[in-house]
C-alpha cells in the first residue's frame, strides 16, 4: 500500500489496515474503543499530527501491555509473553524505539503509518484463547 498523502487517503489507510487485521468476531471494550478512536482521529488529522500519532500509539501499546500482563517487570517482558507474531512484536519494539528518539514536530508519514500498524497489530492479532 502506498503512503497516504491526503486526509481521505489516511482514512482509507487506517480502514484497510483495520479490516485486514481485525478478526470478524472481535469484541471492542471501552478500554480499546477510546484508544482506537484517539489513534484514528490523530492519524486522520493530517501531516501535522504524525508525531502525536507516534507518541499516542506508543503510549497506548504500553497501556495495553500493562493491562495484559500487570505483574511483569517491564514492557519487553510483557511483549515477550504476549501472544502475537514475532513480526508484530518487532513492530511494537520499533515503535518504542521510535517514540524514544522522534521529535513530535518532525515525524514522517512513514513513521506515523508504522506506529498505527504496530498498535493495530497489538490490539487485533493477540490470541485471546
Amino acid at each position: 500500500m502506498q503512503l497516504p498523502t491526503t486526509d481521505d487517503e489516511r482514512f482509507e489507510f487506517i480502514s484497510v489496515l483495520q479490516s485486514r487485521l481485525k478478526p470478524e468476531s472481535f469484541w471492542v471494550t471501552d478500554f480499546l474503543a477510546l484508544r482506537l478512536m484517539d489513534v484514528e482521529c490523530l492519524f486522520c488529522s493530517g501531516e501535522t499530527e504524525n508525531g502525536s500519532t507516534v507518541k499516542c500509539c506508543a503510549e497506548y501499546c504500553r497501556d495495553l501491555l500493562l493491562a495484559i500482563h500487570p505483574d511483569t517487570a517491564d514492557f519487553e517482558e510483557s511483549l515477550r509473553l504476549t501472544s502475537i507474531s514475532e513480526a508484530a512484536k518487532m513492530e511494537v519494539r520499533d515503535l518504542f524505539e521510535l517514540d524514544a528518539v522522534v521529535d513530535v514536530n518532525q515525524a514522517t508519514i512513514q513513521q506515523a503509518c508504522s506506529s498505527v500498524s504496530a498498535f493495530f497489530q497489538l490490539v487485533f492479532t493477540r490470541d485471546f484463547g
